[in-house]
This record gives C-alpha cells, structure tokens and sequence, in this order.
C-alpha cells in the first residue's frame, strides 16, 4: 500500500505500464500537496489512501467524478494544445488575407480567382467540419484529434512551395479542410474533461491561446518580410506553418475522452482514463467505480460507437433543440460573414485608402492584435454571468466599430489613426463574439453528437466566409461602393443580436448533456 501511494504522491514514473505516453506527458510530476481543493469532497491522494477507493465502496457518476477532481494541471496541458485548432483557423484568415495581394501580382489573378483564393480556405473548412465531425462523434475524438493537425501542418508548409495557382488552390483547401475539423473536434474533447465550475471562462480561453498567439505570431511574420513595395509570401506561409506542425506532434499524447467511452458503454476504458487524470491532477476519483450511463427506457447503448452516434436528427430532438439548432446557424453564418470580411478587407483598405508602404500596414494590423486582450478578458467574465447576453453585447460593439471603421476611411473623415483605433475595438468585439459563441454551441447538444453539432454550425459559418471575400471583391473593384459592403457587415453583427437574445437556454452553471 505504501508502495501504491509514493507512487501517485512522487513522481509519475514513465516506466510506469499503467501510465503510458498519454500520461507521461499530460501528468509530469505529481505530489501530495497539490491535492488540496475546494469544490466537492477532493482530497489529497495521501489523504485517501490511492486512486478510485475500494470497489465495496460503491459507485459515482462521471460528473461526481469530473467536480471531484476539478481543474487541475492535465487540464492546463490539454488547454494549450487543444487551443492549436484556433491557432491554425486564425494564421489561415489572417495570411491569407494579407498575403493574397502578393499572390495576386505575383502570379497575375484575375478578380474571381483573387476572391476564391479567400474563399478556398471557408469551402475546405465546411467540407472538413462535416467529414470530422461525423468521424469524431461515430469512431471516437481521438481519429479526429490526431488526423486533423496533420492535414493543416502538411497542406500549409507545401504551399509556400506551390509553383501556380491551381496546386495553390488545392494545398490551402487541403490545410483548411484539416482546420475545419479541429476546431469541433478540439471544443469537444475539451469540453468533455471540464468541471462545471467555471466551464464558460475555460472554454473562453481556449480562444485566447489559439487567438492571441496566431494574431501576434501573422503580424510580426508579415511585418518582417513585407519590404516597401512587396511581400515575400512564400516565407510567410512556410513560417506561420511551423507551430501546427510542433503541436501535431505532442497531441498524439493525448487520451481519448472518458465521456466518449462512457456514452458507448467502454466504462472500464472511461475509468482508467478518469484515474490517469486524476494522478496527473494530484487528487483522487470518489470512492467505488464508475457508473455505467443512466439511459432512458428503451434508449439502447450504442456499443462500438454505433447507433444514434453522429445522427444529425438529434440536433433537432426536444424542444429545447428545435429552437437553438436554427438559431445556433443563423448566428454562426452572421458572424462570419461580417468577421471574415472584414478581416480580408483591413489590409486592402489600409493600402488603398492610406497609400502607405507594406510595412506601415502589417504595423497597423499588429496594432490591431492589442484589441484581443480586453476583448477575451471581458469574455472570460462575463460568460460566467449569461452566455446570450453577453454574446449579444459582443455583437452590438462590433457593429458599432465596423460602422466606424467605415467613417474613418471615407470622406472628409478619413483618418488613419482613428481607423486602427476602431481596428483594434473590432478585433477585441469580433473575437468576444467567437469565444462566446464557441462556448454556447459546444454546451449545447449531447455527447452523441456534440463534435456534428458543433461540425453543422460551422457549416454555415465556412459558407459565410466563403461567399464574403467575393463579395468584398465585387464592391471594391469600385471604391466608391466599398462603404456599402461594410455597412452591410455591420448590420450582419447588429442582426445576430436577435437570435443570440432569444436563446432557449443558458448554461451557466448547469451540466452538460450525455
């Protein structure tokens, strides 16, 4: 016994058989004294004596065993490489955006193949989110998980070596179609090892370490190779590139999500990966083992992953459902509409309207960036308070800066400095209505099909990006028309109030559904 409990209260040996890779990495050192928490009944490993209890003691549900260990170090860990699908959705708008002028002279695009250079990364993303979504929630978020960072790394290194359009075309999509299933399948798993205990603010930041790093990482890279009058946009590609690639690596060490397991009726494979959390953590499981899921009369278990598990019906079962689903696709496809229009629009805007060198714009972007710190500290507060009144208030502030974005560009009112002020409040509004939004459809639908809910919202989101640079395209080609185009992106963010107000639910504090 005391043999058993040095080795959960020391460190987590490697050569442990019962703590493979997985928790190697996720777990490193584990000591008593980070035993101590608040919520539930936690207790120190020392204090209980070893992980999971007597099996005489009786059982304890998944959540029981989720707020028992609480938000501890393997959360942290899996935090930061789960905010890598972010990163990558973020570097692919952001590069693409600055760099597709480049492109454009470099390889002499017309106007359509200008747009669908934008556009190519939303078609992949659509295509990527339903395929990945259905493989996540039917075989497991593991295949998902590991596959999908891969794609993204492989197609985006290759392209900054593309030698014309058409291999250029079918790389970006290859890396979006990666990126498009991280983003449901990361928010998924994710979600699934929280606590109740401050899920939205969690889950909030999730977006701040993929955001902040991908906005700050593009500005810099595209700063230091844009010269006066070019960009070297091969470098550009390649460099942003990079980071995937690292985080591919270290997420193969990452376990399968428990719920997951529990949901097709795997309870010893959901318990022992609750018990290496739970050593990573430095605390122990509840006393007795995990139950099998309570399901309803008649509601089958779904052994093997099969069953109701990737059934889009499901996403429309129940009141409740019927009306977020709809409502949910609405505010995904307004929000991206505006959001990645904007962004493909600020460094034409910034060129054109400013006649400044390349330099001076990739500046003016990186100040852009410093908006996203208020912008995602505000969020992780006050998701906490409501999720739909908070995403309707991010959605107000970021039509009002595009509105005023529009009037510092035009007219007698142009004005730089106060065009990369409304920049920087977009950027921090954009991103707030993003987190928010994340958060709330991730908590919405049940285990079975939580990665294709997710995966079918942004369906419609990826449409919206898709269809918006064209649409910034066609208005630009005439200057005069380009305020019209922003309008209608502000007025895309303050319609998105409606629905976002008329939520069904809130999920502060509740559980999530199995």
């Amino acid at each position: 016994m005391s043999e058993s409990r040095n080795e959960f209260t020391g460190l987590v040996e490697e050569t442990e058989e019962s703590h493979n890779d997985t928790t190697t990495l996720l777990s490193g050192s584990v000591t008593s004294s980070s035993g101590k928490y608040t919520v539930g009944r936690r207790r120190s490993l020392e204090e209980e004596g070893g992980l999971g209890g007597d099996d005489n003691d009786g059982e304890y549900t998944f959540d029981e065993a989720v707020e028992h260990m609480g938000f501890g170090k393997f959360h942290w860990k899996l935090l930061i490489l789960c905010g890598v699908g972010y990163f990558a959705e973020i570097t692919e708008l952001v590069i693409v955006g600055f760099v597709a002028p480049a492109i454009e002279k470099d390889m002499g695009l017309s106007s359509v193949e200008y747009g669908l250079l934008g556009s190519s990364s939303f078609i992949g993303m659509a295509a990527g989110a339903i395929f990945w979504g259905y493989i996540s929630d039917r075989f497991g978020r593991l295949v998902s998980f590991s596959l999908t960072v891969w794609m993204t790394f492989i197609g985006g290194f290759l392209s900054a070596f593309s030698p014309n359009y058409p291999i250029l075309f079918i790389l970006r999509f290859l890396a979006a179609f990666g990126i498009g299933g991280m983003l449901p399948v990361d928010y998924t798993i994710f979600l699934e090892f929280l606590p109740t205990l401050k899920r939205g603010s969690h889950i909030v930041l999730v977006d701040a370490v993929g955001v902040i790093p991908a906005l700050f990482v593009s500005a810099i890279v595209a700063y230091c190779f844009s010269g006066n009058d070019d960009i070297r946009w091969r470098w550009v590609l390649g460099i942003v590139s990079i980071p995937v690639g690292v985080m591919a690596v270290l997420r193969r060490h990452v376990p399968e999500s428990p719920r997951y397991y529990l949901a097709i009726n795997e309870v010893d494979k959901a318990q022992k990966i609750l018990e290496e959390v739970a050593a990573a953590n430095g605390v122990s499981l509840p006393p007795g083992r995990l139950a099998p899921l309570r399901r309803p009369a008649g509601d089958a278990a779904d052994g093997g992953g099969g069953g109701s598990h990737g059934n889009i019906s499901l996403l429309f079962k129940g009141d409740t459902l019927k009306a977020t689903t709809p409502r949910l696709w609405l505010l995904w496809f307004l929000t991206q509409f505006s959001s990645s229009g904007m962004v493909f629009a600020l460094p034409k805007i910034f060129d054109e309207t400013f006649s400044v060198s390349k330099k001076r714009i990739a500046l003016d972007l990186l100040w852009g960036v410093f908006g996203l710190v208020p912008g995602l500290a505000i969020a992780y507060f006050v998701v906490e308070r409501s999720r739909k009144y908070s995403l309707a208030g991010y959605y107000v502030a970021a039509g009002a800066s595009v509105f005023m974005f529009m009037l510092a560009t035009v007219g007698f009112l142009r004005n730089e400095f106060l065009a990369v002020l409304m920049s920087v409040a977009l950027r921090g509004a954009m991103e707030g209505c993003f987190a928010i939004l994340n958060c709330t459809s991730v908590e919405a639908y049940p285990t079975p099909v939580r990665a294709s809910g997710l995966g079918n919202a942004q369906i419609f989101d990826h449409i919206a990006g898709a269809i918006s640079p064209l649409f910034f395209s066609i208005f630009n080609d005439n200057t005069k028309l380009r305020p019209i185009a922003m309008t209608l992106y502000a007025v895309a963010y303050l319609l998105a109030f409606l629905p976002a107000v008329t939520l069904p639910k809130d999920y502060v504090g509740q559980a999530i559904k199995d």
